[in-house]
Order: C-alpha cells, then sequence, then structure tokens
C-alpha cells in the first residue's frame, strides 16, 4: 500500500476530522502535512512571487498552496519512499480508493491524478484497467485542482526548485502538457476518478467546502494601471494558447485522443 500524506491547515480541525474520518472508514493510514499559510511567505518571496504591478503573479495563499504540496513531496523523500498519495483536506474519497492504491505500484506513470472536477477532460484510450476495475489514461488536457495525485520519487528531480512553481498555480504547473515542468512528467487519470473536491457541490461556501483561499482578493495593480496593456496581454495570452490547443488537438486525434468527462465513483 502506498504511503498517504494529507495537506490540513491547523486553522481547520472541521476538515482534518473529515479526512480522519474517511480514512478510518476506507482502513487507510495517513500521515498530516501542515500546510504552510500566507503569513508564512516570507516578505523576500513576497516581493518576487506576489507582485500585483506585474502582468501575472501568485497570491500569498496560492503560493502558500504550493508550499505546502512541496513539505509533502519532501515527506516522500525523507520517508525513501518511491511514491506517495498527496490530498488535500477537502477531498470526497472513493470506496475504491484502496483496491487501487495496492495495484497503483504497476502503473508505469510519474502522476496519476485520481481526481475529477466534472469537467470534460481531453483523454486518450485506457492502457490498463487493474483487479479493481479502475483504468488508467494517459491525458492531455491542463486540469484544475490538486486535491488528490500519487507521485514518484522519480518526478521530484523534475518538480522541486522549478521556478516554474512559483510563477503559476499548482496544478497548472503540474498538469500542463506543453510548458515545463508538466510537459516532462508522463502521466496517467483514472477513469473512475477516485476523489473530488467537496467545494465543487453547495458545500462550496460554506462547512468543509469553505475555502480560505477564496478570499485572499488583492487589487491586481498591473491591471488597474495599465487596463489596454493588460487587455492586449490576456488577449494574445489566450489566443496563442488557443491556437496551440486546437492544433494540438488535431495533431492527438490519430491516437484516439477524445474529450470525456471522468466520473467519480461514491
Amino acid at each position: 500500500m502506498l504511503p498517504i500524506f494529507y495537506i490540513n491547515l491547523a486553522s481547520r480541525p472541521d476538515r482534518r476530522e473529515y479526512m480522519e474520518r474517511q480514512f478510518a472508514a476506507l482502513n487507510l493510514n495517513a500521515t498530516r502535512i501542515e500546510a504552510v499559510t500566507a503569513a508564512d511567505i516570507s516578505s523576500e518571496d513576497a516581493t518576487l512571487y506576489c507582485n500585483s504591478a506585474n502582468p501575472t503573479f501568485l497570491r500569498r495563499n496560492e503560493l502558500a498552496c504550493t508550499r505546502s504540496h512541496e513539505r509533502a513531496w519532501h515527506a516522500i523523500l525523507d520517508g525513501g519512499y518511491t511514491a506517495a498519495l498527496i490530498l488535500e483536506d477537502d477531498a470526497e474519497l472513493s470506496p475504491l480508493l484502496p483496491a487501487f492504491l495496492a495495484e497503483a505500484a504497476a502503473v508505469d506513470a510519474e502522476l496519476i491524478r485520481i481526481e475529477t472536477t466534472g469537467s470534460r477532460m481531453r483523454v486518450f484510450p485506457v492502457i490498463s484497467t487493474g483487479p479493481s476495475g479502475v483504468s488508467v489514461r494517459p491525458f492531455r488536457s491542463t486540469p484544475m485542482g490538486a486535491a488528490g495525485y500519487i507521485l514518484r520519487a522519480s518526478a521530484l528531480d523534475k518538480l522541486l526548485g522549478n521556478p516554474e512553481l512559483r510563477r503559476r498555480h499548482l496544478d497548472l504547473a503540474l498538469y500542463n502538457p506543453f510548458e515545463q515542468p508538466g510537459a516532462s512528467l508522463s502521466r496517467v487519470v483514472t477513469d473512475p476518478a477516485l476523489c473530488r473536491q467537496l467545494g465543487l457541490d453547495d458545500h462550496a461556501m460554506h462547512g468543509i467546502g469553505r475555502s480560505d483561499i477564496a478570499h485572499d482578493l488583492v487589487p491586481h495593480v498591473y491591471a488597474e494601471k495599465h487596463p489596454l496593456g493588460f487587455r492586449w496581454f490576456k488577449f494574445r495570452t489566450g489566443l496563442g494558447k488557443g491556437l496551440r490547443n486546437v492544433i494540438d488537438d488535431f495533431a492527438q486525434r490519430s491516437k484516439g485522443l477524445e474529450r470525456r468527462v471522468i466520473p467519480f465513483r461514491s
């Protein structure tokens, strides 16, 4: 069985209790990772990466989220593990998860996404199905969310210290198939998905599903001072990425690429 690390803020004992109840029900053991908070971000890092006077920047809570996941990655190295499951503390877990964890070592991928957001993904045909009935598919999308994924220690050389983890949201850095570090990772997604974030449903604004990151709203100084330049930057960037995706979509169709929603098995 793969080791499990879950990330939890000390200020969210409700989420810690929620995760521990799920682990107990599934007969799983997990280790809590103390989450980094916005207050933990140094003034030097804030100046470098959280400066809203730049066209793009990370909010302190967003950078803290990335730093929290990096703590879990270091725990993989410190424990001498070959791989581990990383979870955030608002992940609803599937009863299929224990069976898949027992067979995940046989999956030939550095990153196994077990999460779904309910949106369509660009995926390839199934490459394997284990005794649990859970299949894995390579994918070509950049899905949002990093609530649940299995990471091999071999991937950490490509991730830890990569500057893009200070410039983009964690999920955009992990899953983008065109830009580093995500482009260098071999990755698959489970079908069905084995976790989903509670914030995707009617719990989004209250209870366990309430996110602390959403309240970290700071003015975008660059956009306010240079509205036309910012709009042009957004248009140019969006157009370039859109064209790239369309061209790639046509190029990959001969390999069986399709768009589909990965269901969650509750």
